[in-house]
């Protein structure tokens, strides 16, 4: 029966950062909170009371905070990822554990936190326990992005920036901007849209989250169904037309349920991918058919050459 490593922990470090996918995050910082885990043997330590014998962890959490504070990174991924690499050179066996209460999240929430497990071996190698795990496996998706506020067409384009900067999303493709009326009969602005394919090795609610929380980035708020927004990123389709996603839940329904409805939706999409089949009440349905018969709604496409109007 082999009994549990000796270790040391370090937990609940709090340390102001600047790191964030977002320029705000950067700019303004953020506290992030760590915990460290070290499983070396303490058997030395235990038996000479000498603290040259063990880890101090009073170092230990100036070294960390160091890491936090002197760096920048994009993601809290690579900043345990550091913090773990230093560690070894304490110890042979490391857990890092990196949360981030500030995350720009709309929903209620608690924490997010990544964790990172590292070893060295006898030879001296980085080892990330695991690794013979199957790949995630790569997804297509259609995003529909849309703004009426602020600087529309900037607004967009930052997003784009923000989705393809993810290290688990990359944008295939993306459409014109199309300027559509307003849906849904609230009094507004003109929206300015556009449309993305993107591959992806997240989950489907994984990947709305990540577009929701760029949506907060960019000053987002839900106070008014179908009203003006600064950015609104919707999830269409995850799949493909041999293999998509179905899914009804509070949170997330695939296919979205309206997109049959909706030229600004379907037109960009259509530029990116005109043998796409849409769901609708009486059947699956070419996407260009669809199109033609919501020719009621006012939709213009913007060339690329001219850009948007601000």
């Amino acid at each position: 029966m082999s009994s549990r490593p000796d270790r040391i922990d370090l937990r609940g470090l709090r340390v102001r950062g600047n790191h964030g996918v977002f320029d705000f995050e950067k700019r303004e910082g953020q506290d992030f909170v760590i915990d460290v885990t070290l499983a070396t043997s303490l058997a030395r330590a235990a038996d000479s009371d000498d603290i040259a014998d063990t880890v101090h962890y009073g170092e230990l959490a100036e070294d960390v905070a160091r890491i936090v504070e002197d760096n920048t990174f994009d993601l809290i991924e690579t900043l345990a990822g550091r913090i773990a690499e230093h560690c070894l050179s304490l110890a042979g066996h490391v857990e890092v554990v990196v949360h981030k209460p500030g995350a720009p999240i709309e929903r209620s929430f608690n924490d997010v936190s990544v964790t990172v497990v590292r070893s060295r071996g006898a030879d001296g190698t980085l080892a990330s326990p695991g690794t013979d795990e199957p790949e995630p496996v790569e997804t297509g998706a259609y995003l529909s992005l849309g703004a009426n506020l602020g600087d529309a067409g900037d607004t967009l384009e930052q997003a784009v920036e923000a989705v393809d900067r993810h290290p688990r999303i990359a944008v295939l493709k993306r459409s014109s901007f199309y300027r559509t009326s307003p849906w849904g009969g609230v009094e507004q602005n003109d929206f300015l849209n556009l449309g993305l394919i993107v591959s992806t090795s997240l989950p489907a609610r994984e990947l709305l989250a990540v577009v929701q929380g760029i949506e907060v980035a960019c000053g987002r708020t839900r106070e008014l169904r179908w009203g003006p927004r600064t950015l609104d990123i919707d999830l269409i389709r995850f799949g493909t037309n041999d293999s998509e996603l179905v899914l009804d839940t509070a949170v997330l329904t695939l296919p979205h349920p309206h997109a049959h409805e909706r030229a600004f939706v379907l037109a960009p999409w259509a530029e990116l991918e005109d043998d796409v089949e849409i769901d609708t009440p009486t059947g699956r349905r070419p996407i260009t058919a669809i199109l033609a018969e919501l020719d009621d709604q006012e939709i213009t496409r913007i060339p690329a050459s001219s850009g948007p109007e601000v």
